[in-house]
């Protein structure tokens, strides 16, 4: 990510800043609806998600979250974007403390363990990420900082 590329107008940081606050009080909502449709909402738009099941790093509780992933074989990318946030999303924090975890996918559920990329491998994967999915670059200009981008391995 270069530096003409982390450039952002005012328009754009207060659309990314509403999107993540809807994000976040809708995220109950988006797990309910993509356990009940088994994911199917996300195929019509050609969109591969999978629900993340994480223990809580502090609380200890299960969170769940909706992501995008990309897939890799057996394997599945996601990139802990946070809608373009400064910090790290809370799921990918708890991650790192725990590489254990379960998602949800075409209404299957998989013990998973996770592994973030080595730079070469990410920067391989980041651009293949673009190429599917181009809004990722707008969270980039956001964030201005790297995104951890992780492999979920059935465990």
């Amino acid at each position: 990510m270069n530096d003409a590329a982390l450039r952002m107008g005012w328009r754009e940081r207060v659309a990314l800043l509403i999107h993540r606050q809807l994000d976040r009080r809708l995220s109950p909502f988006g797990v309910w609806l993509m356990r009940r449709t088994k994911g199917s909402i996300t195929a019509r738009y050609k969109v591969h998600a999978l629900v993340l099941a994480t223990t809580g790093r502090k609380s200890g509780r299960r969170r769940a979250v909706v992501l995008q992933y990309f897939p890799d074989g057996d394997a599945m990318i996601v990139v802990a974007t946070n809608d373009g946030g400064a910090t790290h999303p809370g799921w990918y924090l708890n991650l790192v403390t725990s590489a254990n975890a379960e998602v949800e996918v075409g209404g299957r559920r998989l013990n998973v363990s996770a592994t973030e990329l080595a730079d070469d491998d990410a920067e391989r994967w980041w651009r293949r990420i673009l190429e599917v999915a181009p809004d990722y670059e707008r969270y980039a200009r956001a964030a201005r900082r790297t995104f951890p981008i992780l492999r979920l391995a059935p465990s």
